[in-house]
């Protein structure tokens, strides 16, 4: 997953893994995590479990296949966890990153380190895979000039991949009950357009709780986030919010679609699950990023949004590319209809 970083510079081997949990959005075990790097900056981060011993895995050609438009960088592996051995001598994993090593090379992607270390944390020591004897310590996570960058960005790391997928967890089912009951009352009463316009109403809603999500103390009630869930349920409402995901608003924007994700029913949620999947996905956190995926195609199986997004994320496209799709969306007039191709 590309990275848009903050402008800080990473220096050395305990600078690159005390960004990763910056990176990942959280900080990672038992895992390999393969940074792309370009000028000096990480520009590609990706991350897959570490595969249990013997067992035929793939993870080499699964890391590198989205690797097609980074001819000509640099990348440094990161294994984290999956047992001590007896460093320097013996790193665990090590037939792993050969493998690594040789797919790389293919790709034209050449390996230009590859260090272990047990976790990200203040203090713990890493080694080179390929210079024995050449080690060091990882800095504190937390108190580094990237950390401070990336927090100042509207960045939050989370304690472990479980924690971050916490963060969307649905809410009880009697309360998405309840929401589901209204939204079927609003279908009634309120149809949505089919003329390919979307309600003024609705572009004003969706601004308003945009801007009061960044101070909002309460959650929302159900009949806001049926309100809401109605509105986004007409794809071109949702295709507008998109450009909500860029600007000074994206940051309460996205705390919106979290929100959303966790509050609104099946097969609603898939809309704001699919809206903070592309908000992630353009500030490069590819963890929230196929998590909010998976949360929307459960919601609402063959979503179309949700597999074009997944499969620009498997093909590894920038996110300045999907970047456009927002900036498209902002300069959209949504409320009047598209002219009619048919009419000479």
């Amino acid at each position: 997953m590309t990275k848009l970083l903050p402008p800080t510079r990473l220096r050395d081997p305990g600078d690159l893994i005390a960004a990763v949990p910056h990176l990942l959005g959280f900080h990672p075990s038992d895992s390999v995590v393969l940074l792309v790097v370009r000028d000096h900056d990480v520009t590609m981060t990706l991350r897959i479990d570490l595969p249990p011993p013997g067992v035929p895995h793939g993870v080499a050609d699964r890391l590198v296949e989205p690797l097609a438009g980074c001819r000509g960088a640099d990348a440094v592996v990161v294994v984290v966890g999956g047992g001590s051995s007896d460093p320097p001598e013996h790193l665990p994993h090590d037939a792993l990153v050969d493998e690594l090593d040789d797919a790389l090379h293919a790709a034209d992607v050449p390996l230009l380190l590859a260090v272990w270390t047990r976790a990200t944390a203040k203090g713990e020591h890493w080694f080179d895979y390929h210079d024995v004897g050449t080690s060091g310590t990882v800095p504190d996570p937390s108190s580094t000039a990237f950390a401070a960058a990336s927090a100042a960005d509207g960045y939050v790391t989370y304690p472990s991949r479980e924690a971050l997928g916490d963060l969307l967890r649905p809410d009880p089912p009697e309360a998405l009950s309840r929401r589901a009951a209204l939204l079927n009352r609003l279908a009634t009463t309120q149809p949505l357009p089919d003329d390919d316009t979307v309600p003024t109403r609705h572009l004003d809603l969706i601004q308003a709780e945009v801007l009061r999500a960044a101070t909002r103390k309460r959650p929302l009630t159900d009949e806001e986030v049926a309100d809401l869930a109605h509105a986004l349920a007409n794809p071109l409402t949702r295709d507008a919010s998109l450009a909500y995901c860029i600007g000074d608003h994206a940051p309460s924007a996205e705390t919106l679609w979290v929100e959303l994700t966790r509050a609104c029913p099946s097969p609603e949620r898939a809309e704001p699950a699919t809206l903070l999947a592309f908000s992630a996905y353009i500030r490069g956190n590819g963890a929230l990023t196929y998590m909010a995926l998976d949360r929307a195609e459960q919601s609402h199986p063959g979503h179309r949004l949700t597999r074009l997004l997944r499969a620009a994320l498997n093909a590894g496209l920038p996110p300045t590319e999907i970047r456009q799709l927002a900036e498209r969306a902002a300069t959209t007039d949504w409320t009047t209809p598209p002219p009619d191709p048919t009419t000479p």
